[in-house]
C-alpha cells in the first residue's frame, strides 16, 4: 500500500503588516537608490569591447557570424558564439544610446533582481526593515558580478527566476514551472551560464521525484498524477536549450569546455577568503547556516539540498558567488529574517515604525533620495576604465591606430577585444576573451605558453607570419621578448611594450608616428 503524498499549501499572499505600507515604499525607494549608487559607475570588462563590436557586426550583416574575421589564427575554426543574443542586445543599445544605454540597462537588471527578491521576502511576511537589511547585505555579494557590463548579468537574472519558480513549485504552485521552458530557451542564446541553471533545475527535479518515491514507497510515483507534470517539465527544460543556432552542439561544446583550466582569468579561480569578497561570502554562509538552524519556519529538504550545492560553487570559481547570494535570499531569506526577529522582536520594529510619522518620514525620505540620486545619476553616463584591474593599453593601441599599420599581432589575452575594437580587422590578433568558442585548443595553449613564458613559448613568433607583439610588462613574456634577437622594442610604458619584427617594414612606420598624449593605462578615460 502506498503512502499518501505529502501535502503542501500554496504560498500565502499575506496582507501588509498594519502600519508598514509607507515603510515598504520607503525601503524600496531608498534601497533602489542606494543600490544604484553602489552598482555604479560600471566598469569596462576586458571583453566589453568585443561584445559590443560583435553585436554591431550582427546587426550590420543580419546574421550570426560563424567565421571569425579578427584573428589570424582562427582560419577554418568554427565560431560557436554562445552569447550572440546578449551581444545583439548590447550592439542595439550602444548604437541607439551609446555607453549610457549600456549602463542603464545593466543597472536596470540589477535593480529588477533586488526588487524581485524584496517582493519575495515581503510576500513571506518579513518586516520591511528586516527585508531591507537582509537585501542590503546580500546585494554586496552581487556587486562584483554586476559591476561589469557583460552577458553574465543575464545568467544572474534568469537564475533568480528559476529559483523563484522552484520555490513556488515546492509551495504548491507547480504550474508556474511552465515558465522554465521559455526561460531555458532564451537563456541558451544569451550566455553559457545556462548550464548552471539547467543543472540546478535538473537536480531539483531529481531530488523532488526521488523524495516522492521515498514517501510513497512506489517506484512509479514520478509517472503518476500529480507528479507526472513535474517529470514532463524536467524533461522539457533541457530540450528547450536546444533551440539555438548550434543545436545540441552548443550543449556538448560547453560541457566539454566548462572544465578547462583558465589560469589567466582570476574569477575562474576559487574564491579568496582573504579578499573582501571572500570575507563577505564567509559571513553570508555563516548567517545562512544560523538562519536555517534557528528558524521557527518549516524547512524544505529539497530547497536545503539545492542551497548547499549552490553554496559550494564559489569554492570552485569565484564567479559563482552571486549565484549563492541569490539562492541564499530566495531559499533561506525567510529563515534568516525569522531568526533575526528572535533577537529583535517584531514588536520593537513596529514601535520604530510608529514613532516616525508619515509626514516626517516622507520629508526624510525625500532628502535621502535627493542625496542618493545626486550622487548616482552622474555615474550612469559613462563606463569607467579602471587602471589596475581592467587596465588596457590605451596609448600603445592609439599609436598603432595612428600609424595606420596592418598585420598579425600577438596580444595579451585580456587585451584582445580592446585591440579588435580599435584596430581590427586591419590588425589581426592572436587571442582574445572568446577563448575556446573560436580558438582551437592548440592555438589557445600556444598563447598561454607565450604569455607565461613556458615551454616552446615563442612558437607564435616563428609561425603564422607574426609581425607585432603587444606584451604586458607583468608577464614573463616581456623579459623574454626583450632578450630575443630579431625583435625590436619600439614602444614601452609602465603597463606594456610593443615589439616589432626587426625586418618588418612596419617598424619604421611606427617609429615615425608621434606617440598620442593619452594615459597609458586608460586612467580617467571611459569606454570605448
Amino acid at each position: 500500500m502506498k503512502r499518501a503524498p505529502p501535502t503542501s499549501s500554496p504560498v500565502e499572499i499575506l496582507r501588509p503588516i498594519p502600519g508598514t505600507t509607507w515603510w515598504n515604499a520607503a525601503v524600496v525607494a531608498v534601497a533602489m537608490s542606494a543600490i544604484t549608487l553602489v552598482f555604479t559607475p560600471p566598469l569596462a570588462d576586458p571583453d566589453l569591447w568585443g561584445h559590443v563590436r560583435f553585436g554591431l557586426d550582427l546587426w550590420q550583416t543580419g546574421q550570426i557570424i560563424r567565421s571569425d574575421p579578427y584573428s589570424y589564427l582562427t582560419a577554418g575554426q568554427p565560431w560557436i558564439n554562445h552569447e550572440w543574443l546578449a551581444e545583439a542586445i548590447y550592439g542595439l543599445l550602444y548604437s541607439r544610446w551609446g555607453p549610457p544605454g549600456l549602463t542603464l540597462f545593466n543597472v536596470g537588471i540589477s535593480l529588477l533582481m533586488v526588487g524581485l527578491l524584496y517582493r519575495h521576502l515581503y510576500r513571506l511576511r518579513l518586516h520591511p526593515i528586516t527585508a531591507g537589511l537582509l537585501l542590503g547585505f546580500f546585494s554586496l555579494l552581487l556587486r562584483p558580478g554586476v559591476l561589469n557590463i557583460r552577458p553574465q548579468v543575464f545568467t544572474y537574472f534568469l537564475f533568480l527566476l528559476i529559483l523563484l519558480l522552484i520555490y513556488a513549485a515546492e509551495h504548491g504552485s507547480p504550474q508556474r514551472l511552465w515558465g522554465a521552458i521559455p526561460i531555458m530557451a532564451v537563456w541558451a542564446n544569451l550566455h553559457g551560464g545556462f548550464l548552471a541553471g539547467l543543472g540546478i533545475f535538473l537536480l531539483w527535479g531529481f531530488v523532488y521525484l526521488a523524495l516522492r518515491v521515498w514517501h510513497e514507497r512506489w517506484l512509479q510515483a514520478p509517472v503518476a498524477r500529480p507528479h507526472r507534470f513535474i517529470l514532463l517539465i524536467v524533461i522539457a527544460g533541457p530540450l528547450a536549450t536546444l533551440l539555438n543556432p548550434y543545436g545540441v552542439g552548443l550543449v556538448t561544446f560547453l560541457l566539454r569546455t566548462a572544465t578547462v583550466p583558465r589560469p589567466e582569468i582570476a574569477e575562474w579561480q576559487p574564491i579568496d577568503f582573504r579578499s573582501t569578497w571572500g570575507t563577505l561570502y564567509l559571513t553570508a554562509s555563516f548567517l545562512t547556516v544560523i538562519g536555517i538552524v534557528l528558524t521557527r519556519r518549516p524547512r524544505r529538504p529539497t530547497l536545503m539540498v539545492l542551497l548547499a550545492v549552490i553554496a559550494i560553487l564559489p569554492l570552485a570559481a569565484a564567479r559563482h558567488t552571486p549565484l549563492f547570494a541569490l539562492a541564499a535570499v530566495a531559499f533561506a531569506g525567510e529563515h534568516i529574517g525569522d531568526a533575526a526577529e528572535r533577537w529583535v522582536p517584531r514588536r520593537l520594529l513596529n514601535r520604530l515604525v510608529a514613532r516616525v510619522p508619515s509626514r516626517r518620514g516622507a520629508a526624510l525620505l525625500c532628502g535621502v533620495l535627493l542625496v542618493l540620486h545626486s550622487l548616482a545619476v552622474p555615474r550612469l553616463r559613462h563606463i569607467q576604465i579602471e587602471p589596475g584591474s581592467s587596465d588596457v593599453p590605451v596609448r600603445a593601441v592609439a599609436l598603432l591606430k595612428a600609424s595606420d599599420v596592418g598585420g598579425n599581432m600577438v596580444v595579451d589575452f585580456n587585451w584582445g577585444e580592446y585591440a579588435i575594437w580599435h584596430l581590427g580587422p586591419r590588425i589581426k590578433v592572436s587571442i582574445d576573451g572568446r577563448r575556446e568558442t573560436v580558438y582551437a585548443d592548440e592555438v589557445y595553449g600556444a598563447n598561454l605558453r607565450f604569455m607565461f613564458g613556458e615551454g616552446d613559448w615563442d612558437a607564435l613568433l616563428r609561425e603564422h607570419g607574426t609581425e607585432l607583439a603587444l606584451v604586458k610588462r607583468a608577464r614573463p613574456a616581456f623579459d623574454l621578448m626583450a632578450s630575443r634577437s630579431g625583435w625590436v622594442l619600439v614602444y614601452d610604458d609602465p603597463l606594456c611594450g610593443l615589439f616589432v619584427q626587426e625586418e618588418s617594414p612596419l617598424l619604421e612606420q611606427i617609429r615615425q608616428t608621434p606617440i598620442p598624449p593619452l594615459p597609458y593605462g586608460g586612467k580617467g578615460l571611459s569606454f570605448p
